[in-house]
């Protein structure tokens, strides 16, 4: 690959992962107004995984009626990539309700900040297991995004109480995140994006469904439907804060590597705290500004880089990266 196309290439990606963080980072206003609403987190996060997969499905057919092929037929995909989707989808649903229950147990601010511990996890596994490989310079925009995380997510105020069980649900969200984000470049990168989109978000949504009927809210899934005030947040949940931001989440993976993908994500909490701002009157404190200033600063530093030098994500051809 010549240093022009892959120079383009990494900015596409990583202009990828910036507007999948960001569309993420609108979940926490949403979260905020559907609960005013009187939608609990269970329903939210079902109802959004289901729309999320349906407006997948809807850009898929348009594609198709195009003229493309944006899928690959389930059959025609090899056992690791079937498998790999399937778990994909357990670790998605796995995540969304770990640190749900998490918010439950300890404060947002803890539960996040164990959560963004998730990109470190990528990076080391990444280079543990699958020979990706990062420079000086990739660790510091590492170490620089996760202090400016601390700062942007502590920024608001005191942490709270520490529950072993909150911050351990955190770690498994952090867990579940760093296994997808693993899987979307390593286990099932011969399916197509917006297939890849689809499938994980429509079992997780199957999944979420049976976990409500295990625990008896299976008539806390039609809360969305009960109002205009409640119906709108849990929409946009679907379609900005699921359906675009997996989709450009999966394909910028892929373009700019897992390592350095999972590091640009933590913009997600500094367009949460600036809509917090926006939406909910909560202005930012001075770390918190501080903070999304490392944030920048780190992905500025992970466009910093010599045309000859080989790219994190093609150390290991995605054919022959371990399973």
């Amino acid at each position: 690959m010549s240093g022009g196309t892959q120079g383009s290439s990494r900015m596409l990606g990583a202009g990828l992962i910036v507007v999948a963080a960001s569309c993420f980072g609108t979940l926490g206003p949403l979260a905020r107004f559907a609960a005013q609403a009187g939608v609990g987190s269970l329903s939210l996060v079902t109802w959004r995984a289901a729309i999320g997969g349906l407006c997948m499905v809807a850009f898929i057919g348009l594609r198709v009626g195009a003229g493309h092929r944006p899928f690959t037929p389930i059959r025609d995909l090899p056992s690791r990539d079937r498998w790999s989707l399937v778990a994909a989808a357990g670790a998605n649903t796995v995540l969304n309700l770990s640190i749900f229950v998490a918010f439950e147990h300890v404060s947002i601010a803890l539960a996040l900040l164990v959560f963004y511990l998730y990109p470190a996890l990528v990076a080391l596994a990444s280079v543990a297991w699958f020979g990706d490989r990062l420079d000086g310079t990739r660790w510091g925009a590492l170490a620089t995004s996760l202090v400016g995380s601390v700062l942007v997510v502590a920024g608001a105020g005191t942490v709270g109480r520490l529950d072993p069980l909150g911050i351990g649900l955190a770690f498994v969200a952090a867990v579940a995140q760093a296994f997808y984000v693993l899987s979307a470049r390593h286990g099932f990168a011969r399916v197509p994006g917006p297939q890849a989109a689809a499938t994980t978000m429509l079992l997780a949504a199957l999944l979420y469904v049976v976990a409500a009927l295990l625990v008896g809210q299976a008539s806390a899934l039609g809360q969305p439907l009960s109002a205009a005030a409640a119906a709108w947040p849990v929409l946009l949940a679907g379609v900005v804060g699921a359906g675009v931001p997996t989709l450009c989440f999966i394909t910028g993976i892929r373009l700019l590597g897992a390592p350095r993908a999972a590091i640009l994500s933590t913009f997600e909490p500094l367009v949460g705290v600036g809509l917090a701002a926006l939406l909910l009157g909560e202005q930012p404190a001075l770390l918190q500004l501080v903070g999304g200033l490392l944030i920048i600063g780190a992905g500025v530093l992970l466009q910093v880089r010599s045309p000859q030098e080989i790219a994190e994500h093609e150390a290991v051809p995605a054919e022959a990266a371990p399973g």
